[in-house]
């Protein structure tokens, strides 16, 4: 087929096909999501919300972090994403759009010609994530066989291609072996290298250098910024590491007991928070100058989800907190793209 003028009619966009596609929607927007995990049989509620109304969008060849201890809920949102939610969790309500396509209505098969090819994402441990008994190359290799139908040698060959592209020594003998025989950065990196093995548009690492040195974090943040320039890839980046986000987000979403309690840009919120979490988080980061200094230190702990607080969950650790704390705070506009859930955000931020 081709034009009036004689050049080749362009290609649809792959995810054309898929109801509600839009070019100009933002790579990923997720509104108002919420998870809960079902109650065991006959216990009191029936469940337990763990993640609750959680909002934020990509922008392409952007980064947007999400932050928070352990147990906040960003893990259990990728997953959401993802389709890829442990047993006994449900999305009860919101929306995950890919380029306008909402994925939470897709079936099962429309959803895995989607994922991998066009979101994709990279574990935690990426040890437990790989498959012990195949070689690494397979993995990957695999990859490219369910995706573009390639035959084995084509598809072993784009495997050492990509092992080569995130800078795995050796690529073509490292392809054939085993994830233990890796180290922690390398084994990273061949997750990285399945991930990114399709040129997702959106890519959400989750906790990509936990338990790695400070050489190899950095390598493999340079890594990932180095793959999304060159592709244009929205980065999604997971972390409790507020010093690691520093360097590589653009925005920033900070999130406690499965909410959002601050989104802002990255200068911004660095610079001015409007949230105690926040500024408590902070104000934790060792600074040049502090050795032989008590580091600050947030006491208390992350509430139960099985067992709620009323009104504003971070209340019971917060020394701003006050009557009005009694009832949950709505995001208020702090500046333009800049929102924060604490009805005294202008004390926090000193206004």
């Amino acid at each position: 087929m081709t034009t009036t003028q004689g050049a080749p009619a362009a290609r649809p966009h792959p995810l054309a096909r898929f109801p509600g596609y839009d070019p100009a929607a933002p790579p990923l927007e997720v509104t108002g999501l919420r998870v809960a995990f079902a109650g065991r049989p006959g216990s009191p509620g029936g469940g337990h919300t763990v993640v609750d109304g959680v909002d934020y969008r990509t922008e392409p060849g952007r980064t947007l972090a999400v932050v928070g201890e352990s147990g906040c809920g960003k893990s259990l949102t990728a997953r959401a994403v993802m389709g890829i939610l442990p047993p006994g969790a449900a999305v009860t309500g919101g929306s995950v759009r890919l380029h306008g396509i909402d994925l939470l209505r897709l079936d099962g098969r429309a959803l895995r010609q989607i994922r991998g090819r066009h979101i994709a994402m990279v574990f935690q441990d990426a040890l437990s994530a790989l498959n012990p008994v195949l070689p690494v190359g397979f993995q990957i290799a695999e990859v490219f066989r369910a995706h573009r139908g390639l035959n084995r040698r084509e598809a072993a060959r784009a495997a050492v291609e990509m092992l080569d592209r995130v800078r795995i020594p050796d690529a073509a003998r490292r392809a054939a072996h085993h994830p233990h025989q890796f180290s922690g950065g390398m084994r990273q990196r061949a997750m990285i290298a399945m991930a990114l093995a399709l040129t997702p548009e959106v890519l959400i690492a989750d906790e990509p250098t936990t338990a790695l040195d400070v050489t190899v974090q950095a390598q493999i943040l340079e890594l990932l910024a180095d793959l999304q320039a060159e592709h244009g890839t929205s980065l999604v980046l997971i972390s409790h590491d507020m010093g690691i986000v520093a360097n590589a987000a653009d925005r920033v979403v900070v999130m406690y007991a499965g909410r959002v309690a601050e989104h802002a840009p990255a200068a911004e919120l660095y610079g001015s928070p409007a949230h105690p979490y926040t500024r408590a988080l902070l104000d934790a980061i060792p600074r040049r100058g502090s050795r032989g200094r008590p580091l600050a230190v947030l006491q208390g702990a992350p509430p139960d989800p099985a067992v709620p607080p009323e009104g504003c969950a971070f209340r019971p650790r917060c020394r701003y907190a006050a009557g009005d704390c009694a009832d949950a705070p709505p995001p208020h506009p702090v500046a333009p793209q800049h929102t924060s859930a604490c009805h005294h955000w202008k004390e926090v931020a000193g206004r």
